[in-house]
């Protein structure tokens, strides 16, 4: 009889953590002799079982038959190794920063996490205060993937307070500005270096305190009014003349 011709089957492509795989074969024609196929090759296990842990090209034998009517095939596996995938170093940012674009290398990949939305643009002030760890998902053209992460840590505004409002007389007198915490700086109209507040003139103006949080970077402010009046005018009244009895 013709022997049954020894199938292996198409070749395979298969990722480095595609853990094992199991080789199926074939024959043609079934022409009625008993006896089933086998698996040959470095690595390959009772039942065409073979554990996927090398990065390479590897030719298995698929055989049919015996004797005279034992027939072979080949096939060939590749493994193909993960893309490298980098999320780049972690970062921190302050609440108020605004939407922040996140870039991973290779480029291409998707973003994952808290405040992270399509694009992976990362949205500082939409998740709590403290560290949040985001994920970069890249597949390459082997449809192998890979990840990394990066922490990214979101700081808050420091408190700030500028005092209360205070109202002036019209006089060149200076006023020593005060705010909390100390190491800010004061701004506005009349205002000079070191938070000090000279009135030159009448109206009312709004004078900030900027701080920074020297941990973080992050900026807050607050407002006071300084309103500027005229002076009341001193009146020691009449001069008086009197008897020393």
């Amino acid at each position: 009889v013709e022997p049954s011709e020894a199938n292996a089957g198409l070749d395979l492509e298969v990722c480095i953590d595609t853990n094992m795989i199991i080789l199926t074969g074939s024959n043609s024609p079934n022409n009625g002799l008993s006896g089933t196929g086998a698996w040959s090759g470095n690595g390959i296990t009772v039942g065409g079982q073979y554990m996927v842990n090398t990065v390479g090209v590897y030719t298995f034998t698929y055989s049919y038959g015996s004797g005279t009517c034992l027939t072979t095939a080949d096939m060939d596996l590749t493994v193909h190794d993960l893309p490298v995938v980098d999320a780049g170093s972690d970062v921190s940012f302050c609440i108020d920063a605004g939407l922040q674009t996140l870039i991973g290398n290779p480029l291409g990949g998707v973003w994952s996490g808290a405040g992270v939305s399509v694009g992976g643009i990362f949205d500082p002030s939409s998740v709590v205060v403290g560290m949040h760890t985001l994920t970069y998902r890249y597949t390459d053209g082997n449809s192998c993937v890979n990840s990394d992460t990066r922490e990214v840590t979101v700081n808050r505004l420091p408190v700030v307070d500028a005092g209360s409002d205070i109202t002036e007389c019209n006089q060149p007198i200076p006023v020593t500005l005060s705010g909390s915490p100390n190491g800010g700086l004061w701004s506005g109209n009349y205002v000079s270096s070191g938070g000090v507040f000279t009135p030159n003139g009448l109206g009312t103006f709004i004078l900030t305190y900027t701080y920074t949080d020297p941990s973080t970077g992050c900026v807050n402010v607050d407002d006071i009014t300084a309103t500027v009046v005229e002076p009341s005018e001193a009146n020691a009244g009449l001069d008086l003349e009197v008897c020393i009895d």
